[in-house]
């Protein structure tokens, strides 16, 4: 496949990540009672922090869409301001901007995910409270839906990992030699 296509797909596919978790936050956000007491029937976390986790969980799957979906439009204004001559600080922001909120959703799928593994192993059957679809049992589905999700995410930064202006396998900008 040509790069532009590759840059099409990546671009897709990150704003789809981040509306899903903006979908995901806001359903949890519009629920709060419920999202509690979904987070309290999983008997991980003491009852003082149940209440603060599920306040906090929302917003933190909102922030990284959001932020996640910014990031992919600045790299789309960036590549308009380029064929203006025009680009520099935006496009070293949108990297930096779409990088971290990579990594966010990673680490909030691999703790779904060992969330998950963890409730399985004890055997209890519970609803997943996963805020995508209701009366979901915690089970192999849920845990290869959050792997695909997070396979999703790993390639979206191997991707801009790998972008231009880093060497390969680097992970933060190369600054160029004059």
């Amino acid at each position: 496949m040509s790069a532009s296509i590759m840059r099409l797909i990546s671009s897709v596919v990150g704003l789809s990540l981040g509306g899903l978790f903006i979908y995901a936050g806001v359903q949890k956000h519009l629920a709060p009672y419920e999202f509690a007491e979904a987070i309290q029937v999983y008997q991980l976390l003491p009852q003082a922090l149940v209440g603060l986790t599920a306040a906090v969980f929302p917003w933190l799957e909102l922030t990284t869409g959001a932020f996640l979906i910014v990031g992919f439009l600045m790299k789309a204004e960036v590549g308009l301001a380029s064929r203006f001559g025009l680009s520099g600080a935006i496009a070293r922001d949108g990297d930096l901007t779409r990088r971290s909120c990579l990594l966010l959703i990673m680490l909030q799928l691999g703790l779904f995910i060992l969330v998950l593994l963890i409730t399985m192993a004890r055997g209890l059957k519970i609803d997943c409270g996963c805020g995508l679809f209701t009366d979901r049992q915690v089970g192999s589905g849920a845990i290869l839906e959050d792997a695909l999700l997070l396979g999703v995410a790993g390639w979206l930064y191997w991707r801009e990992c790998k972008g231009g202006g880093r060497e390969r396998g680097s992970l933060i900008p190369v600054q160029s030699k004059p």
